[in-house]
């Protein structure tokens, strides 16, 4: 199974409070490498996928914040108009539900990488070997 670790860290929502996160990281050399943050009007869910998972969560909570860790999956798909829409047909003609999800640009071969969080991995997982979309390993999402 071709699963990334994506880490949450739950923090008030507060200026300045982001910031102590990838401060942090920053400071233990921890590459963010996807970031996305939703929030409430008391708190955010930063969820972070970093080349250096354990490290991460190590010393995020050293440093006092919650941290649960989640399997998600990453696609890559050609960076040009249209290609999302054909991932997410595919899902929806398979009744494949999305969760949340969030991308970013990669310098690779002029890619994206689409992050997904699915109601039922396994199913989404043979969606997606099935139409020959391309999910990333924990070291390929390393090295992008």
């Amino acid at each position: 199974m071709k699963r990334i670790r994506q880490i949450s860290v739950f923090v008030e929502n507060r200026p300045g409070r982001l910031l102590e996160v990838v401060d942090i990281l920053g400071r233990n050399k921890i590459n963010i490498k996807a970031l996305s943050l939703a929030d409430s009007s008391d708190f955010g869910i930063v969820r972070l996928v970093v080349k250096g998972v354990d490290d991460a969560i190590k010393v995020l909570k050293d440093n006092g914040f919650t941290i649960s860790e989640t399997s998600i999956i990453a696609c890559m798909i050609d960076d040009k108009p249209g290609s999302l829409a054909k991932i997410l047909r595919t899902l929806a003609e398979n009744n494949v539900n999305i969760e949340y999800m969030y991308g970013f640009a990669s310098p690779v071969e002029k890619k994206a990488v689409m992050v997904f969080k699915f109601s039922e991995t396994k199913k989404a997982q043979e969606i997606l070997n099935k139409y020959g979309i391309k999910m990333l390993t924990q070291e390929e999402i390393r090295e992008i």
